[in-house]
């Protein structure tokens, strides 16, 4: 087969634009609540965590100096997409504001 006789496939169908604020999306994995509606290479459901410590801070990026964009009382949940690197990447459950909270400052839901 040349190259010109081998088919060619497109992949196609909804995709959203997420808004990185509030849609746990990046560019290699996504919330499974997503799927159908963006299209990334992996998919994972969010596993619950609380806050360990009285105040935690969740920040925009895996880097403690980054903006903080918001803050977890003690046992308020955060859903975890990805755990990786020292940090939990998901977002706050009760507003759903997506950032890092480091890995250490969660403990898993009971």
């Amino acid at each position: 087969m040349t190259n010109s006789s081998r088919p060619n496939f497109a992949l196609n169908g909804p995709s959203m634009t997420p808004d990185a604020t509030i849609h746990a999306a990046r560019g290699d994995l996504a919330d499974l609540a997503l799927a159908g509606k963006l299209f990334v290479p992996h998919y994972a459901r969010p596993m619950e965590f609380h806050a360990a410590a009285d105040v935690s801070n969740v920040f925009s990026d895996a880097d403690d100096q980054s903006v903080v964009i918001a803050t977890l009382a003690k046992g308020e949940a955060f859903m975890v997409v990805d755990l990786s690197g020292g940090w939990a990447w998901g977002f706050v459950k009760d507003s759903h504001l997506v950032g890092y909270v480091p890995a250490n400052a969660l403990t898993p839901a009971p």
